[in-house]
Parts: structure tokens; sequence; C-alpha cells
């Protein structure tokens, strides 16, 4: 696809997009903006409570000489709980702020007596409570809580279950799915575990910002595993001949995926544990952030090859939190890739990490990629924030103690499923088989061809071909005021668009189904 208006400004696509939305003459039409995923609706117990912890803590923590405008650290030894509770009574019955108090109230409970038992309830509260208030440092660089809560919380969905396989798991802290994994692949490179040249294995279609990692930052060369749409996506059988020819040292999976909502299928979970009997230390990173909207958990990577697969995790999608940028980092403590870090020259460790260790070469794989996650190595400024860490750790506590969350996420796939029914319906053209199975219905590629074909047969067809796709995007942009992107970037065919459901309702799904069949009837029999 050429792009020519590149050549004429600076800025990006969809910038450019809304700038051909913003001089349409359509005032009849609101802007149907399906681009990006961050979700219209938010959990907001969550907000409250994370709101009240550190309102808490500012309330909780003494003042130097009674000097009003200046509050100091809480003291560890001080009665924590008796001082919540306290707090937590002075809120005004059914406010957000009770709301909030409440909530925690139960996840104190439930911590002290089960995940953190070894710990008091007054260090329990203390934790959090500096946490949220962002005082200090974060030492460790994952607070101590975190790793507990949320391998727990993943256990049913990313490891079948298995509580003392998800508790093997290190947990670092990210600023979201995709920065994690940028992340681990900086930190891989930097040590020479990849290099320019190699060869990556990737299901295509894909995650955009995922190949221009791999391609353009580095260096890699992209070994698409191409799958199958007349399939439910999954993997052509032949296409995974490919985890087994030379060079293939890693491979990179999103499940469920975007733009194809579909997790990874059977056949690629066989054809990788096949890829790692051929090469033990294959390096698997997979994105698993939209799993929580999938009907019932699925079999993962991470499950059945926990040594060789490096996980991401995103609450920001679950709870519609896109800006917060919470995600988590899962490394198995045995994984393959320390194991292959320990073999390598040991001047490039002395080299990158003699100012931030004593013995610089004995320094784990998952401190090197949280000492390296701001760019400088210093431990003590990297990582995710704590209060970060602390939101993290209350999404979690969610899902697994608040009885309203099934109902929550109950609600979320069938608003997303509502969403996608409504965008074929207005397309003219039957919802794809995948919508029915393991599906996380976050997104969808749309074969402008298939819609060309149910308005105007084979000669609607070949009158869209013989156009310029870019020139319909501007097209829709400036005259239907529908912003989407070209499903081309993310290894999609020519002639096709992604959208997103969680941004738009069940009446603009529809509507933008209809606005894109008569767009292009309009635009190629006009």
């Amino acid at each position: 696809m050429e792009f020519a208006l590149r050549e004429k400004s600076p800025f990006l696509l969809r910038t450019l997009l809304l700038d051909e939305a913003d001089t349409s003459e359509r005032a009849d039409l609101a802007l149907l903006d399906a681009s990006r995923g961050a979700a219209n609706w938010q959990q907001p117990l969550i907000l409250r409570a994370w709101h009240a912890l550190g309102i808490y803590a500012a309330a909780a923590a003494p003042s130097p000489n009674g000097h009003g405008g200046i509050v100091l650290s809480l003291r560890p030894e001080d009665d924590h709980m008796a001082q919540f509770e306290a707090f937590a009574i002075q809120q005004e019955p059914g406010s957000p702020m009770a709301e909030g108090c409440q909530f925690l109230r139960r996840a104190f409970q439930w911590l002290a007596e089960g995940l953190l038992q070894q710990w008091s309830r007054d260090r329990i509260v203390f934790e959090f409570a500096e946490a949220v208030a962002g005082r200090a440092y974060p030492s460790p660089p994952t607070l101590e809580f975190v790793q507990p809560i949320i391998t727990r919380f993943l256990s049913p969905l990313l490891f079948g279950g298995d509580d003392e396989l998800a508790a093997q798991f290190e947990v670092i802290g990210c600023e979201g799915a995709t920065t994690g994994i940028a992340q681990v692949a900086a930190t891989l490179a930097r040590n020479g575990l990849i290099s320019a040249g190699d060869r990556v294995a990737m299901w295509w279609p894909t995650y955009e910002p995922l190949r221009d990692l791999v391609e353009c930052q580095l260096g890699c060369e992209i070994v698409p595993i191409r799958r199958d749409p007349a399939a439910g996506w999954a993997a052509i059988p032949g296409e995974l001949e490919k985890l087994l020819e030379p060079g293939v040292d890693a491979a990179i999976t999103v499940s469920p995926g975007n733009p194809v909502p579909v997790t990874t299928d059977p056949g690629s979970l066989d054809a990788l544990e096949a890829a790692v009997e051929a090469n033990p230390e294959l390096i698997i990173i997979s994105d698993y952030v939209y799993a929580q909207f999938l009907d019932e958990p699925v079999p993962t990577e991470i499950g059945r090859l926990p040594r060789n697969t490096i996980g991401v995790y995103s609450v920001s999608k679950d709870f519609g939190l896109a800006g917060m940028r919470a995600g988590v980092v899962l490394m198995h403590r045995e994984n393959m890739a320390s194991r292959a870090l320990a073999r390598l020259d040991d001047r490039a460790a002395e080299r990158l990490y003699c100012r931030r260790a004593l013995e610089p070469c004995a320094m784990p794989l998952a401190e090197r990629i949280v000492a390296d996650s701001r760019g400088v190595s210093f431990t003590h400024m990297s990582g995710l924030s704590t209060s970060l860490q602390a939101l993290i750790s209350l999404c979690a506590l969610y899902a697994m103690i608040e009885p309203d969350a099934a109902e929550y996420f109950g609600w979320v796939r069938e608003a997303l499923g509502a969403r996608i029914e409504a965008l074929y319906e207005g397309l003219g053209i039957p919802a794809p088989d995948w919508t029915r199975g393991p599906s996380s219905r976050y997104a969808t590629i749309i074969d402008l061809q298939d819609v060309a074909r149910a308005r105007g047969g084979r000669e609607l067809v070949a009158a869209l071909e013989g156009h310029n796709p870019w020139k319909l995007m501007t097209y829709l942009a400036r005259e239907w005021k529908v912003i989407l992107t070209p499903g081309e970037g993310f290894g999609a065919g020519e002639w096709s668009l992604r959208a997103c459901f969680p941004s738009i309702d069940v009446d603009q799904a529809r509507e933008l189904g209809r606005r894109i069949s008569e767009a292009v009837a309009s635009f190629a029999g006009g």
C-alpha cells in the first residue's frame, strides 16, 4: 500500500485520518473512531479503593512538629490496621470512599488469612499504603506482595489452575504489556541472546507494534507463521514446519491476538512443543493481555512450556485502565533464556553492569530486565512505580475476592460479543465462525473485498481493486467520518481494515458497519 500523503506530512497515520475527518462537510454524522481499543467502560470499585488507599496514606502519615503542610513516611511499627479501620469508619456510608474502604478491608483480610499469612495485618496495610503513596523507590523493584497476588490471579487463566506452577514465576512490573515485551526484547538483545539478522517466528497477521519491534528496532528477520481465516485463523499446517528451520531461536505469540482475536490454536501449541524438543533453548514471548475476555480459559504456551515462555499481561484492558499502562512480565525462575545467558561471553555483562552489581556476570536475567528498563541500569529508579504496583494488585484482588467480579467480566464479554455481531450486521456479511470459538472479540479484520462482493458482486470487487487503498481510507474519514487502521500493517491483506470494539457501543458498531458498506459501494462504484 502506498501512503501518498506521508511525503507531505510528518504526522502519524491516525492523525492524518482525523485531520481528514475534521474537513468533512457531513454535519449529519458523528465521528466513529474504532482505530484503538481503549474501553468505553470502567470498573469503578478498583479506582475507589486505590484512591481511598492513597487518601488514607496521606491522612495516616505523621507531621513533623505539627506542621500541617508536610507529612513524613508511615512508621512500620504503628498499629496500621486500627488506624485504617478508624479512617474507614469516618467515611460517609454509601459514598465512593466508603465503598473503596470496604473493599480494602476485605482485601486485607483475605491476604492475611491466605497469601500473606506470614505478614501481620499491620504490615499488609503499611506496605500497600506506602506503595500507593509513592514516597520511596521500589525496594525490591517488584514489591514483595505483588508476585504472590499476581501469580495466584493468573493461575486459572494461564496455568490451568496449577497454583504451584504459577508460583514458580517471577513478576516484573512494566508499563503495559507491549512495553513489557519491548523491555524483555531489549535486554535479550543487549546481552546477545537476540542479534540483528536473527530469525523470529510470528503468527500472521500479528500486532503491528510487535512487527515494528522485531523488524525495525531489533533488525531481525520475521518468519511469518501464516494463518487461514477460513479455518478460524488456525495456523496453516505447512507453515508450522518453519519453527524447525535453522536459525529460528525465538517466537512471539499474542493469544488472544490482535487484530485476529483468537487464541493460539492446538496445532500451533503442539508445533511449539516439538520445536522446543528440537531446540530446548527456544525463547517464546507470549502476550496474554486479552485473555480475560475469553468465555473460558484455554491451554497456553506458558502453561505447556513454562521454562521456555516469557509471558506478559496487563490489567489495563480488563478494567478500562488503558491510560494507566499497568502490566507485568512473567518469567519462570528456571527459564531457558537465563540458561543460555549463563553460557555467553562474560565480557558483555562486565561492560554493561559493572557499576550496578558486585558480580555482573552473576546478575540474573530478571534483574537485568529491571535495570535496563530506564535505559541507565540504575535498579532503584527502574521498574514500575510503586503506586501502579498497588493498583495492579488491587485489580487482581478484585477478580479473586469480589462476588460481583464474575458478573462484571460476564458483562464485558457479552458487550463485546454484541458489538461484533452488530458490526457484521451493518456490513451485510455473516460474522466469522471464530466469533463462536475461543475469542476475545476485542478486534477484527474486515475484508473489504467481502464487503464489496456482498454489495455488488464480482464487478464491484474488481472496481474496488482498481483504486488505491489509502484513498479509500481517506474517503472513509472525510466523507463518512470513520477512523480505522489498515490491516496490511498487521500482515493482513491489502484490502483489509482493523476495527476495535471496546471503544464503540452496539449502535455505533452497527452504524460503523453500515457506513463502511455504503462507502465501499459509493467509492468503488462511483
